[in-house]
């Protein structure tokens, strides 16, 4: 064989996930603070629950306290991985410099969606005025870490509305690739909705 024969990939053997069953804790990055919702946070999610521009995609409509409210009761028990179909919601909270009391500035979710294969499915909300600062991306490196590092992830998928080109961009800057573009797949609030898939596979993420 010659010197400059290409050298063999290697591969990777084919596993599902390897970290559950997986109960919620706490995810530090350099400024943000991801940890279970709490009843507490109702004000603060609240704040970007009933703005119109950020339930334009989402699959609820703007939310006054009391949905809020009881939104927010579902989510909390939602911390646990170890069944299909199962997720975990995070508070995104923006911790007060001085000490004192943090402001969640929106929220992460991941949900498992086959053990067997390693496959989860992560999603985000964040309060506008909080844009352009590089917080969602920073939240959003934190979960893809704990999908890889933790759960033992082989693929990790977005889907979104593909007229939300807020969500596309931020899946292109923590490395996803848009996989698929469905066309009018869903009537979503009246009207036809495309629906893009972006997705992260082990490979990638460790080749970063």
């Amino acid at each position: 064989m010659s010197d400059d024969a290409a050298a063999p990939t290697e591969t990777v053997e084919p596993h599902g996930a390897t970290g559950l069953p997986y109960a919620a804790q706490e995810l530090r990055t350099e400024r943000l603070l991801l940890r279970p919702l709490n009843t507490g946070d109702l004000d603060d999610v609240h704040a970007y629950q009933k703005l119109k521009d950020v339930v334009r995609y989402l699959y609820w409509e703007v939310h006054d306290h009391e949905e809020s409210a009881k939104h927010l009761r579902k989510r909390i028990a939602m911390n646990r991985l170890e069944k299909d179909g199962e997720g975990i919601v995070y508070a995104v909270e923006l911790p007060d410099p001085d000490g004192g009391h943090g402001r969640v500035i929106g929220d992460m979710s991941v949900f498992l969606k086959s053990a067997a294969w390693g496959k989860f499915e992560i999603g985000w909300v964040f309060h506008p005025a909080f844009h352009g600062n590089g917080f969602a991306s920073e939240a959003a490196e934190a979960i893809l870490g704990l999908c890889f590092d933790t759960l033992g992830a082989h693929r990790v998928f977005a889907q979104l509305d593909a007229r939300n080109e807020a969500s596309a961009r931020l899946c292109e800057r923590i490395g996803m690739r848009q996989e698929a573009l469905l066309r009018e797949t869903e009537i979503f609030k009246g009207e036809w909705s495309d629906t893009a898939v972006y997705a992260l596979l082990e490979q990638e993420w460790r080749s970063r």
